[in-house]
């Protein structure tokens, strides 16, 4: 199983969040120690001065006792603790009397060692050519409850360090969400065929700017590509739909005369296949108008079960005709949706002549409308031989014909235009296993 990776916005920030928040604190503890050590540091140093004040020149222990008896009055290491014991450990000099001996060097003195006035220090101790030792203890935090106090300037410094971190980081998020919002927004106006839509662009400098800037100059070329390709299959359209309307009439017309009754037959055929060709023609101009989006202007709220009603009523002759069997299952009313009616009933037309098309006789056609959650569902579906999954893609492409289907009569275009239609209203359209067959479904939202 691959590596779990974000995915959201959301969870980018949190997981940055708790990296600062835990980095901040690493930092912050670090700076304590730091701050700690640097005071520990500077402690020593001065207790290492006085030790060699008080054993300079190879002082003996009387002398040394003095010297300790002259230190503890002076104003400037009245704050110094000192103690000379003899080797069996007796006091001989000293102004404090830990309760537990110090060990030999340097090392941390906190209250367990019960001297008045001492929360936390450092002390020096060595031992002397003649068993006796002399300790030295300062204290390290001057101020009551110094290091808590301490601790507290760090989390609050930190702490603000942290918020302003994290207040930045959502700010940076909160404005990555809202432009990529923007070019969400705008993709999605373009998929429902507003290709005039564009990401607004605040500041054109920024990084974000720049970015809206870029897409939107992509937009443009791809609205030039889109409008050049559309108008010359408008154009083709257009132009070849005329001469081959005329060249039908003629056809017709020589069909009708005395003349052409050797090839009557002949004729007969070039005029449907003439009229297939405009009929090609017609549903290509269709399909481009439908896409253009131009047609939902002209939505309104209607019942899909009532409407898929009324053209199921009028297709089942046509099913039956075709000898097929034709079930409709009456819907509850009041599947309501915003769509053009006009366009979904030639949907439903569509889907129940390729069913027709493309199945043998005997085959069971169903059409049924019903909801699921805040969905509408209309599918058309047989107990044919229906469509294999990997060429269902194909189905739905322009003049995507199977091979199963080449020697039948269409163009290719059925689905296609039903695809457009589908696409126009907001919704999708799947082909899908009937089990057996086909079953081809629309998906609509249904109307708020």
């Amino acid at each position: 199983m691959p590596r779990r990776r974000l995915r959201s916005l959301g969870r980018i920030a949190i997981a940055f969040a708790l990296a600062l928040s835990a980095t901040t604190a690493l930092a912050g503890v670090g700076v304590y120690l730091a701050l700690l050590d640097a005071i520990d540091h500077q402690v020593d140093l001065r207790l290492q001065g006085e030790a060699r004040e008080l054993l300079e020149g190879g002082a003996g222990v009387p002398e040394i006792a003095r010297r300790i008896a002259r230190e503890s009055s002076e104003r400037e290491s009245a704050d110094i603790g000192f103690l000379l014991r003899d080797s069996l450990g007796e006091r001989i000099a000293g102004n404090i009397a830990p309760a537990h001996p110090l060990p030999i060097g340097v090392s941390t003195v906190k209250t367990d060692a019960a001297i008045p006035g001492l929360s936390r220090g450092r002390a020096w101790v060595k031992q002397l050519p003649g068993g006796e030792t002399l300790a030295l203890v300062a204290e390290s935090e001057p101020i009551d409850q110094h290091d808590h106090k301490r601790g507290r300037i760090l989390v609050i410094g930190f702490g603000a360090v942290m918020a302003l971190l994290l207040i930045g980081t959502f700010a940076l998020i909160r404005a990555i969400r809202i432009n990529i919002a923007a070019i969400a927004g705008t993709a999605e106006a373009i998929i429902d065929g507003d290709l005039r839509a564009r990401v607004p662009v605040e500041r054109p400098g920024s990084v974000f700017g720049a970015l809206a800037v870029t897409f939107n100059r992509m937009l443009d070329r791809i609205g030039e590509l889109m409008t050049g390709m559309r108008s010359i299959s408008n154009d083709i359209a257009h132009d070849l739909r005329t001469p081959l309307a005329r060249l039908h009439g003629r056809l017709a017309a020589l069909a009708d005369t005395p003349e052409a009754a050797p090839v009557r037959e002949e004729l007969a055929d070039a005029v449907a296949e003439s009229e297939e060709i405009l009929a090609v023609f017609a549903a290509i101009l269709r399909i481009t108008e439908i896409e253009g989006g131009e047609r939902r202007a002209g939505f309104e709220r209607l019942d899909l079960a009532a409407l898929t009603a009324d053209v199921g009523e009028g297709l089942e002759l046509l099913v039956t005709e075709n000898g097929r069997y034709f079930v409709a299952p009456a819907a509850a009313k009041g599947v309501i949706v915003e769509g053009d009616p006009r366009l979904l009933t030639q949907l439903i037309v569509n889907l129940i002549e390729n069913a027709v098309t493309h199945t043998p006789p005997g085959t069971t056609i169903r059409l049924e409308v019903r909801r699921e959650g805040d969905i509408a569902l209309l599918y058309v579906a047989d107990n044919g031989q229906g469509i294999p999954p990997k060429e269902r893609d194909r189905a739905l492409r322009r003049f995507g014909r199977l091979d199963a289907s080449r020697h039948t009569h269409g163009h290719g275009l059925g689905l296609p235009l039903a695809l457009a239609i589908a696409r126009l209203h907001r919704g999708t359209l799947a082909l899908e296993d009937a089990e057996p067959g086909l079953r081809v479904a629309l998906r609509l939202a249904l109307a708020g």
